[in-house]
């Protein structure tokens, strides 16, 4: 038999299937790291804070965005005061991507442990909306109906044409 440098028969097939399993476990944790790149980019420059891309509906950010700049700042203020649990901390958010991109370059892949990281993430990602969205209930309960009413029209305003930009004066 002639040795041509090729192989052939069932050795052959099995490497190539546990090849491709490496490649698409690699490829999917590469693209969940990205997805969470973009979504904490889009987070930290779109979100609630009003960072350069704050002309961008987020879900919750036209109900935030329609409240009063004192009343805004103050629920901010008071959810970073009252959060006890520091998995949201900037600290603790470095410390999961650091903690993605280390098992995503672990060998063998642990698909395993790269989910477990992301759903950290996404716990501590509700966790914070789940505070906001309190805080922002109270907000509201808190108001008579008259302070409702310009509430729903500054909410429906911010609805119809986005969030204010800079420079543009508020409309009385």
């Amino acid at each position: 038999m002639v040795d041509n440098g090729t192989e052939s028969g069932p050795h052959s097939v099995t490497r190539s299937r546990t090849w491709m399993k490496w490649a698409l476990g690699l490829s999917l944790g590469l693209n969940l790291l990205v997805v969470g790149l973009v979504a904490g980019a889009a987070y930290r420059f779109d979100g609630p804070h009003g960072g350069p891309g704050a002309n961008r509906h987020d879900f919750g950010a036209p109900y935030i965005i329609a409240l009063p700049e004192d009343r805004r700042r103050a629920i901010f203020k008071e959810l970073r005061a009252g959060r006890q649990d520091k998995s949201t901390s900037r600290a603790a958010r470095r410390a999961l991507y650091a903690e993605a991109v280390a098992a995503i370059r672990a060998e063998p892949f642990d698909l395993a442990r790269v989910t477990g990281v992301l759903d950290t993430q996404r716990d501590a990602t509700l966790g914070v909306q789940q505070a906001a969205q309190s805080a922002w209930l109270a907000e509201i309960a808190s108001m008579d109906a008259p302070a409702r009413a310009a509430y729903a029209d500054r909410l429906q305003e911010v609805l119809a044409r986005g969030p204010k930009r800079d420079g543009e004066k508020e409309k009385k």
